[in-house]
């Protein structure tokens, strides 16, 4: 919606997107590799797996078009989210169990009692 009430030249989505720009900046030659062997494996089939049709551009579909599947993106994200929730959790988990192992830098003992002087 912010995109659309303040439009900017270039929107990025996610934070995968949002690591992009840098990433290119360091390694454009390979961030570009990396992006087309991603879009190609997951947007496009092999070369030869879609059947030879006439198409729809003079004539529609029919009753036949629909569609289906989909990216299941809220599903995905929700997933994400809860790997990065128990990593965290885990790493929480693990630096205070190492924290509690650890020999605590000084000693521990009482303070001693300073005599009261007289007033």
């Amino acid at each position: 919606m912010r995109a659309a009430v303040r439009p900017r030249r270039r929107v990025a989505v996610g934070p995968g997107a949002r690591l992009l720009p840098a990433a290119h900046a360091l390694a454009p030659d390979l961030v570009r590799r990396v992006i087309r062997r991603r879009t190609e494996s997951a947007y496009f089939g092999a070369p030869g797996t879609a059947p030879d049709t006439a198409g729809i551009l003079h004539e529609p579909s029919g009753d036949t078009a629909a569609v289906s599947g989909g990216r299941h993106g809220r599903l995905r994200t929700a997933g994400r989210r809860a790997v990065a929730l128990a990593v965290g959790a885990g790493a929480v988990a693990g630096v205070l169990r190492v924290r509690s192992r650890r020999p605590s830098p000084l000693p521990s003992c009482p303070s001693p009692r300073l005599p009261r002087l007289p007033s």
